[in-house]
């Protein structure tokens, strides 16, 4: 769901000059290996690519293998700590992505863990340099409401997330139904287990990579040795708690946005109503498209020609997530100067980006998303239950979120959903001591879930961020901080402590 927006930053990252080592013992015979790139005389950080092929389906070997793509950033330090996994979220982000990104400047990880760990990063099964989901382009971009009104409007929506989904599963084979989170973690443990057989495993996650490590932790909690989760999903709850925790999570940090623009004069709506030209804005676009003139139909940042109110709340969610310009994402001083060229009649940087191949990278994550979360509405009154609730309990942006894109859009859906929601198992609780964050205004991961999740994770502790946008780490504040002392040094804040940045 979310779409990066790359900008430049400056930033020193530490360099090693060494060559690349080798990382661990031998693995178990049984175990592939990763097969390793060699390094090029110009790669003074000397990034490794590999891939290692692994089960399709781990309860039936006889499904064949699916290709992992890895990329492995050695410690600057010649005496290391460990490894480190990395996943930053999604589903259906990039984590290889992040880490080259790192050798060209972006500030992804603190100097110290660059200094003491192996940073690895394994792309999910379905996502960047692994095995691909793929899918009908054409199918996916057909514009169909995800919020129904009328019953012919709701069986439109499910022939189109049908006909979307057999697409993915006859272009994807067998992996298109074995993506789910649990399939992940266990992709990480037989990484490690042939990347590092004889160290655990150390994890930083981000958003949904929190997901992915609490999953682990339930499966291999003998194995984990550091793991810092920052922005924390919920997996545990109902359909209907999970909508409304991110839809009043989303509605609170766009009243935060509101409120920055009225006092800031970054925001290009200062000294106007910000609120009353996002309502107006809606309005009009529900009534009429808003034109988007300066999308093109074609090539890596094709988009739609114009743009609905249900997409623009839908997009306005993804630029909200960092207040502040990172150097993935754009910060909220970009969502004001859409909002401001939206009520002029362009909303061109508010439109919904188009499946350009059958490999977009969007593809994975509602498949990935229809395997992890319940979505058991059969009927338009089912549907419109919650529609009704999240307009109640958010009426400005009438529970549009990621919750309910797949309570919506995987009905339908030819893959089971083999992962449901459910309470964490009794295994994390033998995990050792984690490191959970948070910001109070997360508009993706609510201070509600990271609460839940604290209190079903008895050997954990929840650092809150007073402040807004989703996860902290890539802030380099105080919570950065926290983080990178807890993965370097075991040192760990006490209980219910808040940072301010």
């Amino acid at each position: 769901m979310f779409v990066p927006l790359l900008l430049p930053f400056a930033f020193s990252a530490i360099v090693s000059t060494r060559p690349c080592p080798r990382r661990s013992s031998a693995p178990p015979s049984w175990l592939p290996a990763v097969r390793w790139s060699n390094c090029s005389a110009s790669d003074p950080l000397c990034v490794q690519r590999g891939f290692i092929s692994v089960p399709i389906d781990y309860e039936n070997r006889e499904e064949g293998t699916v290709e992992l793509g890895i990329v492995r950033l050695p410690a600057a330090a010649a005496q290391r700590r460990g490894t480190l996994f990395y996943n930053p979220g999604g589903p259906g982000e990039v984590p290889s992505d992040y880490i080259l990104a790192t050798t060209e400047a972006s500030p992804n990880f603190g100097q110290a863990v660059l200094k003491d760990y192996d940073v690895v990063g394994i792309d999910p099964r379905g996502v960047g340099l692994s095995q691909r989901v793929k899918c009908d382009p054409d199918l996916y971009n057909e514009r169909v409401s995800s919020f129904p009104t009328t019953d012919e409007e709701f069986q439109r929506l499910v022939a189109h997330n049908a006909a979307l989904g057999k697409s993915c599963s006859d272009l994807t084979g067998p992996l298109f139904n074995h993506l789910d989170t649990t399939d992940l973690a266990r992709d990480m443990e037989f990484v490690r287990r042939a990347l590092i057989d004889d160290e655990k495993l150390n994890f930083l996650g981000r958003s949904y990579g929190s997901q992915v490590g609490l999953t682990y932790a339930e499966l291999f909690p003998q194995n984990v040795n550091r793991m810092a989760l920052d922005g924390i999903l919920d997996h545990t709850q109902d359909e209907t708690t999970t909508l409304n925790d991110e839809a009043t999570a989303y509605e609170m940090t766009l009243n935060q946005f509101f409120a920055w623009c009225n006092t800031t004069l970054n925001c290009t709506l200062h000294g106007q109503d910000a609120a009353g030209v996002y309502h107006s804005i809606i309005r009009k676009a529900q009534e009429q498209p808003i034109p988007a003139p300066g999308c093109i139909p074609a090539g890596y940042s094709a988009c739609r020609p114009d743009v609905t109110g249900e997409e623009i709340r839908a997009n306005v969610q993804n630029l909200l997530l960092f207040q502040n310009a990172t150097a993935e994402f754009s910060g909220w001083d970009f969502l004001s100067e859409a909002l401001s060229q939206a009520a002029k009649g362009n909303a061109t940087l508010l439109s919904s980006p188009l499946a350009t191949s059958e490999t977009f990278a969007a593809y994975a994550g509602l498949a990935i998303g229809c395997q992890d979360w319940r979505h058991e509405s059969t009927s338009l009154a089912d549907l419109r239950h919650k529609i009704n609730m999240a307009s109640a309990t958010a009426p400005q942006t009438l529970g549009s979120t990621q919750s309910y894109y797949y309570q919506s859009n995987c009905i339908g859906w030819p893959a089971a959903a083999t992962n449901p929601q459910s309470r964490l198992g009794p295994g994390v609780a033998k995990a050792p001591p984690m490191l959970l964050v948070n910001s109070l205004f997360d508009p993706s991961t609510s201070i509600v879930w990271a609460t839940a999740i604290q209190r079903q994770v008895p050997n954990s502790i929840l650092l809150t961020r007073a402040g807004s946008g989703h996860t902290s780490y890539q802030l380099r504040g105080e919570a950065a901080t926290a983080i990178d002392a807890f993965l370097v040094d075991g040192v760990l804040r006490q209980p219910a402590t808040v940072v301010h940045s």
